[in-house]
């Protein structure tokens, strides 16, 4: 396969025919059921369906590549795949959803071995199938990247092509440390009082490229949804982040990031976009 897309690849999909929907979900809403759903959503529901069960709204990303839509929810960190208006595959590059074997994105690929054993041959070699579960992952520099399901008696096999949706990098970082109003300078166009909000962060880099922890790369969200970019007092950090500083893949690096805040905010959320790759990690 050639590099990442900047749209959802094409899957060419080997076997489809109906069966009928799937008639349980999960108990548990970050539970996923090889061969039968992802938290909230059911393989074999409706587009309908979906919509009232989930709640999510319309798609960030809608994407039709012959008889299958591929419709991506980027909040939720979900895609999933409809063919005549009934999802037949659901993807997540989300690591709060887990197996009852506790396999989930951002674990090593041999975890998903030890818990289900080698996967079935001729498949890509990152993209490991299940076809007697109804489970696919799709894993990078050793690390699970994409978990998905799908009906074995409805979707048999899919090859799945690299896209730029699949989750590459890992954001984690420690709760933000706030400084004094004093410590920040006067927001003087607002007219109100500002504070510093210093973040140290962790990022894992399952990619086949080098990432950089440039401090134009990150960027904090407040409560209210607002959006900073880092101050230059960041350079004063002893371990500051620094277009210098390389991550290769299979690699953590960590580094810290100052932030400029209304004295009044606090933190919501954290990301990372290189233009490449992109996370976010919720405080």
């Amino acid at each position: 396969m050639n590099g990442f897309s900047s749209h959802l690849a094409a899957w060419l999909v080997l076997s489809l025919f109906a069966a009928p929907p799937v008639a349980a979900g999960p108990a548990d809403a970050w539970q996923i059921v090889p061969g039968q759903s992802i938290g909230p959503v059911r393989v074999g529901v409706s587009a309908f369906t979906l919509s009232q069960a989930t709640g999510w709204g319309q798609p960030d990303q809608t994407h039709t590549a012959g008889s299958i839509t591929y419709q991506t929810y980027a909040r939720q960190r979900v895609t999933i795949a409809l063919r005549d208006g009934q999802v037949v595959l659901i993807l997540t590059t989300s690591e709060r959803y887990r197996t009852d074997k506790g396999v989930g994105v951002g674990q090593a690929a041999s975890a998903v071995t030890a818990a289900y054993g080698p996967p079935a041959s001729g498949g890509e070699e990152r993209v490991h199938w299940y076809d007697a579960l109804g489970l696919v992952v799709v894993t990078g520099a050793n690390t699970v990247i994409r978990i998905g399901v799908f009906d074995p008696k409805t979707f048999h096999r899919a090859i799945l092509a690299d896209e730029r949706p699949a989750r590459d990098v890992f954001l984690t970082a420690r709760p933000p440390k706030y400084g004094n109003p004093a410590e920040a300078k006067a927001d003087a166009k607002a007219g109100t009082a500002t504070r510093t909000a210093l973040i140290t962060i962790t990022l894992k880099n399952a990619s086949p490229a080098i990432k950089v922890l440039n401090p134009n790369f990150f960027m904090l969200v407040d409560r209210e949804g607002k959006t900073y970019k880092f101050d230059p007092s960041t350079f004063g950090q002893v371990d500051a982040c620094r277009s210098t500083i390389s991550v290769r893949p299979g690699e953590t690096g960590s580094c810290s990031v100052v932030f400029v805040i209304p004295a009044a905010q606090t933190a919501r959320a954290v990301v990372f976009n290189d233009g490449g790759s992109t996370d976010e990690f919720s405080f």
